[in-house]
């Protein structure tokens, strides 16, 4: 933990006092340099510039910076005026102290900042864990059926303005069951990850991936006419048959895909619900599995 106390007058004088007080490192630091600091950010900003526009334009800066938008902010009150300090505090402030301060309540405020300011901290980071895994495969690290919907409307709806098509696969491991009776469920986990991988590998960025199912996956390809769908779907059996995956204690297995593929085309945009796009996909899947298994089948019309 960090103290970052613009440079002033009596700055000096409190980094001594607080030094035996506190086991954070106390840095003095100019405007220029707390603002363009880089690096992990200091918990507490201990502002001496006042409650004066100085005092609350650097605030307002570094309330700005995502770096320090979280950080705690005390400023030291030169003046008496509870007009400034209503401000301060509207403008977020979490503290004011007087000059005079004696460094032991200080330590006291500064340490209690320090401590909600790292409370804080961690609920973010447990939202942002909580949202993450809401929408996130934990096995695969790929997006989840439940992302894959909202993502898939609101492709259907931008298809619709643009008039511009878009494509949707559902992708099935072959004879996966049998991965796991033989090998057993960790190293079908092994399967599924690599298969993942390879599959996020040959995509575009801006495409989606998601595990919808145990073995399935769905992709969806934005601005995509069926010619060049066809071709990505091909790609993708191709790039997950290519190499044998290492089991462990036993030989190299060969893992194969089956790929029903659905377009909705200029002519059909806004027409087809996005779900009877999903669902000609699904049913392009299945005649896969029913010709052999690792193949492409297409779905041109809707049903």
């Amino acid at each position: 933990d960090r103290i970052v106390a613009e440079r002033a007058d009596p700055t000096a004088k409190w980094r001594r006092d607080l030094a035996p007080l506190l086991p954070d490192r106390v840095v003095i630091l100019s405007r220029e340099e707390a603002l363009e600091e880089s690096g992990p950010a200091p918990d507490v900003f201990l502002i001496t510039a006042g409650i004066g526009d100085a005092g609350l334009r650097l605030m307002s800066d570094l309330r700005s910076r995502p770096e320090t938008r979280h950080a705690a902010i005390c400023i030291v009150q030169t003046d008496a005026s509870t007009e400034r300090a209503a401000i301060a505090f509207d403008l977020g402030a979490n503290d004011l102290v007087g000059a005079s301060v004696d460094p032991r309540e200080l330590r006291l405020r500064l340490r209690n900042l320090m401590r909600r300011k790292q409370r804080g901290d961690r609920q973010r980071e447990t939202v942002q864990t909580g949202l993450r895994l809401a929408i996130i495969d934990p096995l695969t690290g790929l997006y989840n059926r439940r992302y894959a919907a909202a993502h898939l409307a609101a492709m259907a709806e931008r298809a619709q303005e643009s008039g511009h098509p878009f494509a949707v696969m559902v992708i099935d491991l072959d004879r996966f069951k049998m991965v796991n009776d033989r090998w057993g469920h960790a190293a079908g986990d092994a399967v599924l990850i690599e298969v993942a991988r390879r599959l996020e590998k040959n995509l575009r960025q801006g495409d989606l991936l998601a595990r919808i199912g145990g073995e399935e996956f769905l992709v969806a390809l934005t601005d995509t006419r069926l010619s060049d769908a066809r071709t990505a779907a091909e790609r993708l059996c191709q790039a997950v048959q290519e190499r044998p995956i290492p089991m462990p204690g036993g030989e190299p297995l060969s893992i194969t895909v089956s790929i029903g593929l659905a377009v909705d085309d200029a002519g059909a945009v806004g027409l087809e619900p996005v779900a009877e796009v999903v669902n000609r996909a699904d049913l392009a899947l299945m005649a896969s599995k029913n010709a052999g298994r690792n193949k492409v089948t297409i779905s041109r019309t809707a049903a």
